[in-house]
């Protein structure tokens, strides 16, 4: 409960204990089945002229007593059998490298998560030194450092940790590492233990050899996620594992970007952002590849293949964790708040593990703007030399997961967005692209504003009027945008679809309401509108009590109540205050706006 309370919401720490509740298995009723019998027998004899009175009405003090059947028992240990064992897949690279403090820090967050029951196993890496090159150098290094994190996680969790050496094998046919003794992982999981393993296997002759970590990883999770059974000992039926995170501790952090303020990737989508972020990894090594930071990037390269490859093999739901040991070490301390504030007294620094453990979500968001997050500095102008340098490494966290597809209809440039229409009206619509499911697009609409749309009248409004729809998963959100001319003014009679004049403007976004929270497909989606399709900035407004604008001031560049009416608007992008044609076009924009729901009611 300590750890909960430090690192969770009451929400968080609820939904967590959710998953704890096993049902019950259904129990034979004995007694109900044998009253049943007695009142048939009772039918059946008094159709036959015997009067039994009371004789045959079961008691209930024997009704209520407890049944002690072998039926039970065998329900009991099946269930038993069937217990599900939650794994979190941990690689740490480069543990020799790290100093006592760090590992018992590290060791310090590892029991924390054994205690609320994520079974471990970690994995260990490395470094390829001249010192290392033959197999019996690398056996005995590993070996040293297994003992110290064994030492150092016995000091934090009385259920400790265990080397595990011979469990991996390379195929005779494949050339690829498998877990071929299951039970050497598997048992020390089930009673709680840290299995340690290390970046090593033996060849079908018995040969010891060097495996690489990217390898070992994809042969454990092919294993816990129950993809492929090496064997059927009784360890695995009793165990049914699912592996529920990944976590790469690398002293590289996370994925550094230079579209972002302070330098991080804290959230990749691996369906939509894969290759284009290993191609600016590439690129960032190229143009240091004189400096020692190229091989820094090859890393950062290689933990994300890595984990493209392992997470291809599970659910949607799991995720993955790029972070530094040193963080988890310092965040497992009690510290002092960083920042300056009116109380006095000391807080515990939130745990990115734990918080990801608990959440499934990064610490930050990822499409909050840098300048949003605590600590960030208030200087927004970048010049244009930066922008092409190269970012330093990423203390930040990454949270990497398979995530959706993004589509965006129609293609963007990523520096200027969709292009304002020459003539000031465009050709998209929704009813006629065969691009766009409109049927699902209609149903992700109403199910996420949970009222009915009057179709006819919304696709007539935006006719001529569409920018382009961005679409996340399986139209598990979308948002609409549009391109929308100012009211006339006395002054000017020709700002009627004048595209010098025309607002970009979010008509519509919408998510699932069985894909709201933890997925991020609300972020996928903001991240798309104002990082792709309207970089330069964006419009929308919102209902005064719309509970969804909290996250909406917390992502836009500036708010306005516009006097008059219920509306809220929002806006990114620079210099929307200081332009004031700009801004009055977009308060006439945003107060304009004819709703199109279907039944009456409140406009949104």
């Amino acid at each position: 409960m300590d750890v909960l309370s430090a690192n969770a919401t009451r929400r968080d720490a609820k939904q967590y204990l959710a998953r704890f509740k096993t049902p019950k298995p259904p129990l034979l009723d004995v007694q109900a089945e044998r009253n049943a019998r007695h009142r048939k027998d009772q039918d059946r004899l008094e159709r036959m002229g015997v009067n039994l009175g009371g004789l045959y009405v079961p008691s209930r003090a024997i009704a209520d007593s407890p049944q002690f059947t072998r039926h039970d028992v065998q329900q009991t240990a099946s269930a038993a059998q069937e217990h599900t064992l939650h794994v979190a897949l941990v690689c740490l690279r480069a543990p020799e490298s790290l100093d006592d403090v760090t590992l018992e820090g590290l060791a310090t967050t590892l029991s924390q998560l054994v205690k609320l029951d994520t079974r471990i196993v970690l994995v260990l890496d490395l470094e390829h030194g001249d010192h290392l090159t033959n197999v019996i150098a690398r056996r005995t290094a590993f070996t040293a450092q297994a003992k110290r994190l064994i030492l150092a996680i016995g000091r934090h969790s009385p259920e400790a940790s265990r080397h595990v050496a011979g469990a991996l094998e390379v195929d005779g046919d494949s050339g690829n590492v498998v877990l071929a003794v299951p039970t050497l992982v598997l048992k020390p999981l089930g009673r709680g233990m840290v299995p340690i393993i290390p970046c090593m296997a033996h060849t079908p002759s018995g040969q010891l050899v060097d495996a690489k970590a990217e390898d070992v990883m994809a042969a454990l999770t092919t294993a816990l996620s129950g993809v492929r059974a090496h064997d059927s000992t009784e360890s695995q039926d009793r165990y049914n594992t699912t592996l529920d995170r990944i976590i790469v501790l690398d002293q590289a952090g996370g994925i550094p970007s230079k579209d972002r303020g302070d330098n991080a990737h804290v959230f990749v989508n691996l369906e939509q952002e894969f290759d284009s972020i290993q191609s600016e990894l590439s690129e960032y090594s190229t143009a240091c590849k004189q400096s020692k930071n190229a091989q820094l990037y090859a890393q950062h390269q290689s933990n994300l293949r890595m984990l493209n490859r392992c997470l291809a093999m599970l659910p949607s739901a799991s995720s993955a964790l790029i972070i530094s040991p040193q963080e988890v070490a310092s965040s497992s301390q009690t510290s002092t708040a960083t920042e300056p504030s009116t109380g006095t007294g000391t807080r515990r620094q939130k745990n990115t593990l734990i918080h990801n453990l608990l959440t499934n979500k990064p610490m930050v968001s990822s499409s909050l703007p840098t300048a949003r997050l605590s600590g960030a500095t208030t200087t927004t102008t970048t010049t244009s030399s930066s922008s092409d340098a190269t970012p330093t490494a990423a203390a930040t966290a990454t949270l990497v997961k398979k995530g959706m597809p993004v589509t965006i209809i129609p293609t963007a440039d990523r520096r200027l967005g969709w292009a304002i229409p020459p003539t000031g009206r465009t050709s998209l619509t929704l009813e006629t692209d065969p691009r766009v499911d409109l049927a699902r697009l209609v149903h992700l609409i109403e199910d996420s504003f949970r009222r009915p749309l009057d179709a006819p009248h919304y696709l007539a409004r935006i006719r001529g009027r569409l920018a382009g729809l961005i679409v996340a998963g399986a139209y598990e959100g979308a948002a609409i945008l549009t391109w929308e001319s100012p009211p006339s003014t006395n002054t000017d009679a020709t700002t009627t679809d004048n595209p010098h004049r025309l607002v970009p403007y979010l008509d519509k976004f919408a998510v699932l309401q069985s894909s709201q929270g933890s997925s991020g497909v609300a972020d996928i989606l903001f991240q798309a509108m104002v990082r792709t399709a309207f970089p330069l900035g964006v419009c929308w407004r919102s209902r005064q009590d719309n509970p969804v604008n909290k996250w909406y001031f917390e992502r836009a560049a500036g708010s306005y109540r516009i006097p008059g009416t219920q509306w809220t608007m929002f806006w990114t992008g620079e210099g929307v205050v200081e332009d004031r044609g700009r801004w009055e076009d977009y308060v006439g924009v945003c107060r304009g706006v004819v709703p199109s729901w279907a039944g009456g009611g409140r406009p949104d």
